[in-house]
C-alpha cells in the first residue's frame, strides 16, 4: 500500500494533462445566471467535472479556457488540483 509520501511524490512528477481536460459549454446556466457560458475542467478518469466557471461573454470564456489549458499543459498534477479542484477559495 502506498504511503502518501509515495502518492505525493507520483503527483509532482505526472503532469495535469494526463488527468485533465478543459472545455466551454453552452446553454442554460441556471436562473439567476440565465444563458451563458461555462469554463469546465474534467477529470477524464474518473469523468468528473471538477470546477466551473460562469461567463456571460464568449469572448471572455475563451480567454479564460486558454488560460485553463495552459495551466494544464506547464502544470504538475499536484499544483494543478491545488488551484483548480481545491475546494477551499483561491487568495
Amino acid at each position: 500500500m502506498p504511503r502518501n509520501n509515495d502518492r505525493t511524490r507520483e503527483h509532482q512528477n505526472l503532469a495535469a494533462s494526463t488527468v485533465f481536460k478543459a472545455r466551454i459549454s453552452k446553454g442554460f446556466i441556471d436562473a439567476a445566471f440565465g444563458d451563458g457560458f461555462l469554463v469546465e475542467v474534467w477529470d477524464f478518469r474518473t469523468q468528473r467535472l471538477v470546477h466551473g466557471e460562469r461567463f456571460k461573454e464568449l469572448e471572455k470564456a475563451r480567454r479564460r479556457l486558454q488560460e485553463i489549458k495552459n495551466d494544464i499543459d506547464s502544470m504538475n498534477l499536484e499544483r494543478f488540483q491545488q488551484v483548480y479542484v481545491s475546494r477551499h477559495p483561491r487568495g
